[in-house]
């Protein structure tokens, strides 16, 4: 019985100390990530909040990650030592933080740190480490997001059929996939008969969609291809991406159609110079706003006052007006092409012009100092053959 009461002490005591030991390690036995943050809460200083810049980076951006440190006391400073941002994935350009000094009560302090992502896409968690006496040295995890993602640009809307010299509107549309706002977004092209040449959109939301309108006058037929470049910032990172449009032009059925007719060429007695006459006809199925005739440049051509050009302003289809010009003639050959040029506008106000050519012969007009025109000679038979009547009647 006596050997017993021994044993049985010290069993007792035995299961009292096994469950002292076991609430112990209910409060301290605790992973990693969750003893950091146990020692957060019974520091003297804390990681009160961080901000990642851009929130989320792309390959190869450079981002800003930036701590706030504060003291929890009330009543006392705390003098801070060091701070350190750690990562095996993204690079940490910045240097430490050392010898940054006290603290106040209450005060909070904001530590920025240089990143930049050369990993592939994913989460990371950086380690933020900071030192200080008179108080504990905490840790810290912050993740940072890489997602090499860009924004997406396509055609929203463009004409079935693009026809010559006709404007056709053409509608980009630039979304964001991405989990953050991009900024300085604008899409620009080199094409020299696409205006504007660059439209602004600026900051694009996340899963936001705007839309990008661009006005196409072609000038010749066949296949086109029109390239942009969508441009936009994620954060101070500058990205692009391109996008080619293939087209095909052709001439409209639709159009007008100015065509010359009765033309004639009067030469002007004693001089080089001509009257030409005739009808522009509208032989389209559009109308053609403000008409012009006017005589072409050419070497020996000259126009003439008062009818150097011709406004014959609007033609609807099917529909002609009269025209005239004077135009003087070098006196080198005897025969000369003259340019005579058509220009109109369309109903969206894009300028057409043609050119139609018309043969003078120059023996037609001239005349020189020892002979008379064919007709000045009848002129004065006439004349004479009235004069001598006269005479012969009295």
């Amino acid at each position: 019985m006596r050997q017993t009461l021994p044993l049985f002490l010290f069993l007792f005591f035995m299961v009292i100390f096994a469950s002292g030991v076991s609430a112990y390690d209910g409060v301290y036995g605790l992973g990693t990530e969750e003893q950091e943050q146990w020692q957060e809460q019974e520091s003297s200083i804390m990681i009160a909040g961080y901000q990642v810049s851009p929130e989320v980076l792309m390959y190869n951006d450079i981002g800003t990650v930036t701590v706030t440190v504060k003291n929890m006391e009330s009543a006392k400073s705390v003098n801070i030592k060091d701070a350190r941002l750690l990562s095996r994935d993204i690079k940490v350009l910045s240097d430490s933080y050392f010898n940054i000094g006290r603290l106040g009560p209450g005060e909070s302090l904001n530590l920025t740190f240089t990143i930049k992502a050369v990993c592939p896409d994913g989460i990371y968690y950086l380690k933020i480490l900071v030192a200080g006496e008179d108080a504990q040295n905490i840790r810290y995890s912050i993740p940072v997001t890489v997602d090499s993602s860009s924004l997406t640009i396509g055609v929203k809307d463009i004409p079935e059929d693009i026809f010559k010299g006709e404007r056709a509107r053409i509608e980009l549309a630039i979304g964001n996939p991405r989990h953050n706002t991009v900024t300085a977004v604008k899409i620009a092209t080199m094409e020299k008969n696409v205006i504007p040449s660059e439209v602004f959109i600026g900051a694009l939301s996340a899963d936001e969609t705007k839309v990008a309108s661009f006005n196409f006058t072609p000038q010749t037929n066949g296949a086109h291809i029109l390239n942009f470049v969508l441009e936009f910032k994620n954060g101070d990172n500058y990205h692009s991406t391109d996008l080619s449009v293939p087209l095909n032009v052709t001439d409209s059925k639709k159009r007008a159609e100015l065509i010359l007719t009765g033309i004639e060429v009067e030469p002007m007695l004693g001089t080089n110079a001509y009257k030409i006459t005739g009808d522009i006809n509208n032989a389209g199925l559009k109308e053609a706003k403000s008409v012009v005739m006017k005589v072409g440049d050419a070497e020996g051509i000259e126009a003439m006052n008062p009818y150097k050009a011709y406004f014959v302003g609007l033609l609807s289809p099917d529909d002609f007006s009269s025209f005239e010009l004077d135009v003087k003639v070098g006196e080198n050959g005897t025969q000369v092409s003259l340019p005579l040029v058509i220009e109109y506008k369309d109903e969206d106000g894009n300028k057409f012009s043609k050119t139609e050519y018309i043969s003078i012969e120059r023996h037609q007009g001239t005349t020189t100092s020892r002979e008379l025109p064919v007709s000045m000679i009848v002129l004065l038979v006439v004349i004479a053959i009235v004069v001598i009547g006269l005479i012969a009647g009295v």
